[in-house]
């Protein structure tokens, strides 16, 4: 009488996955990039600050910028629809491209359509200009985003940006990350128009604020201000940075 093989365990259970808060929480930590990330983008912001303190200090710079803007001001008064289109197609172009900055365009918007004008403006300036990124993204792929950003900007937020996020992962993930950069990221990973247009018109509001609030702090040399946003901007970023080392410490 043969005898019959023991039977054979059972294979063991395969491994309990961390769970999805767990997971969000390690994907977005990855946005902020590294501590000379965060510097990096520290030192950028507080030196942007200092020159516009700088240069409104200086009388020969302001004069010659303010005389510039006066010479622009009666081209835009007598074609103020088409002054308002170039302005906004160029703060798109600004939220377009790495190089572009639309900043310097600020302080004629102050001076052509007022703080509040100058603001709707930029702001949907910014949006319609993500809006394109986004559709290049999406509709274009991976080879036109390469055309557009430089391969270090591809290789730095390509792993960071978690897939198919809600629409609070988005507004972090544009809080983190350059606007310029992130409108192409979302089309590619597919997240729904509507998140990321939320996220993008949310996020975007606070700095069309704090650009026009500086451009009409130059353009009135108000230095104390300037010098305190650069202040408040170095105490904000600095507590920023600390809460990213803590929190890097308690996930190691």
């Amino acid at each position: 009488m043969s005898v019959l093989p023991a039977p054979a365990p059972p294979p063991p259970p395969p491994p309990q996955g961390t769970s999805t808060s767990e997971s969000a929480g390690k994907e977005l930590s990855g946005l902020w990039g590294s501590s000379n990330d965060m510097a990096r983008r520290a030192g950028i912001l507080i030196a942007i600050l200092l020159v516009t303190g700088l240069l409104a200090l200086s009388d020969t710079v302001h004069s010659q910028i303010a005389a510039a803007i006066a010479l622009a001001e009666p081209v835009i008064a007598q074609h103020r629809v088409l002054g308002a289109l170039i302005f906004m197609g160029l703060a798109a172009l600004s939220a377009m491209l790495v190089f572009f900055s639309g900043v310097l365009l600020v302080p004629i918007g102050v001076q052509t359509w007022g703080e509040t004008g100058c603001f709707l403006l930029l702001w949907v300036g910014w949006c319609l200009g993500g809006l394109v990124t986004y559709a290049i993204g999406r509709r274009l792929k991976r080879p036109a985003v390469r055309l557009m950003l430089p391969n270090g900007v591809i290789d730095r937020y390509e792993n960071r940006i978690p897939e198919g996020g809600s629409f609070v992962t988005a507004v972090l993930v544009q809080l983190a990350v350059p606007s310029d950069v992130s409108g192409y990221f979302f089309g590619l990973l597919g997240y729904p128009l509507r998140v990321y247009l939320g996220a993008l018109m949310l996020t975007e509001i606070p700095y069309a604020l704090g650009t026009v609030f500086l451009g009409n702090a130059f353009m009135q040399k108000q230095y104390v201000l300037l010098l305190s946003a650069a202040a408040v901007a170095l105490v904000v970023l600095g507590v920023a940075w600390l809460r990213w080392r803590h929190g890097r410490a308690s996930r190691s």
